[in-house]
């Protein structure tokens, strides 16, 4: 990418008045392909942009208009995919290039510094996760991609991780927002981890087109989680045997959909593999239900993978399970713990949880 030279940034706060008049002047080179340079706020469709000034045929250009202090924009140079956040303050910034890309500093103490120097640390988190990601769908042995999937979790949650603090860091500002905003895809998938991040973001959160983007995806995916009692099923084991599990009421049940073509499934065959005698001293049961298709693809997988816990099959197949439907899975692997009455008690909980959870259910 070519360097691009910002002359100036300056916000000229107004007397009496939360509005700023901001002034951004630049020039970039002439192999950039944008004709254009435009601010917008997050989340903004095509053409919806608080500013938009031409750019010269000798690659200057001015920008001028009136954003609120507190609000978070992007100045967008759209043909060539350059787009740098900006917190708005009093203050004067100038841009600087760093590892291939771009980042708007003020010169003196700011929020938008401390934002700056975290962006940096969480884009190094995400070009060693992207760089991992690379060649996985072209594995075609289960177990070496088991093993890329292993590593690509660790990696994963550490990103999340990371961005959970940053989002507690900057609470109550809109940094913090667009940093669940910009993960909104992943958030929608992730209950979890959706609430975790909801939480972080605290009680003072200024009102913005991102909050409610946030809590009206927040709230239709609470909506879908299953809750109350755990649907009833009869599937067979690898006998034949057809197993309920209204059998096993009165235990602890940890229920794991999975299938042997999965990778992440293969993988915590071997987690719950190296798990299991704990939990099954805790007093668990473990039941494993197979969204395998083909019977033998399955035996294969349990015979590679040793588990050594309950395993039923539904052979209709993911796209066809009524049980999948019932348990409203969308993805493998996916786990429930179910409690002793048969309510549900947490999806996809880590072996921390489940152990605290019935220690306090037996106390």
């Amino acid at each position: 990418m070519k360097k691009i030279i910002i002359i100036g940034l300056f916000l000229l706060v107004l007397f009496g008045c939360k509005q700023a008049t901001v002034r951004i002047t630049g020039e970039i080179e002439k192999q950039w392909k944008s004709d254009s340079v435009e601010v917008t706020l997050p989340g903004a469709r095509r053409g919806e942009r608080l500013m938009v000034a031409p750019i010269q045929k000798d690659g200057t250009f001015l920008l001028s208009g009136n954003i609120a202090s507190g609000k978070l924009v992007f100045i967008n140079f759209p043909k060539d995919y350059v787009r740098i956040p900006v917190y708005i303050e009093q203050k004067h910034y100038t841009l600087v290039e760093s590892d291939n890309k771009y980042y708007v500093l003020s010169e003196e103490l700011s929020l938008q510094n401390r934002y700056v120097e975290f962006q940096k640390e969480l884009d190094k988190l995400s070009w060693d996760y992207e760089k991992t990601c690379q060649g996985y769908d072209t594995i075609t042995d289960i177990h070496r991609k088991a093993a890329r999937s292993e590593m690509l979790d660790r990696k994963f949650m550490k990103k999340n991780e990371f961005v959970l603090e940053g989002v507690r860091k900057f609470a109550g500002t809109e940094i913090a927002q667009n940093l669940i905003h910009e993960i909104l895809f992943y958030c929608e998938v992730d209950f979890k981890f959706f609430t975790q991040a909801v939480e972080a973001l605290g009680d003072s959160i200024p009102d913005c087109g991102m909050k409610a983007m946030i809590f009206d995806a927040y709230d239709k995916l609470k909506a879908k989680q299953l809750t109350g009692q755990a649907p009833d099923f009869e599937l067979p084991n690898v006998k034949g045997q057809k197993i309920r599990l209204a059998d096993f009421r009165g235990k602890h049940v940890l229920l794991d959909f999975w299938a042997s073509w999965c990778a992440p499934c293969r993988k915590k065959n071997k987690e719950l593999n190296l798990q299991y005698p704990e939990l099954r001293d805790a007093g668990l049961e473990v039941i494993s239900v197979s969204l395998d298709s083909k019977k033998t693809l399955w035996l294969q997988a349990l015979k590679e993978d040793r588990v050594e816990w309950i395993q039923l099959i539904d052979e209709t197949g993911f796209e066809q399970s009524k049980v999948r439907e019932a348990y409203k899975v969308e993805q493998v692997p996916t786990v429930y713990l179910i409690g002793p009455d048969g309510n549900i008690l947490l999806k996809n909980p880590e072996i921390e949880e489940i152990h605290e959870i019935v220690k306090q259910e037996r106390a």
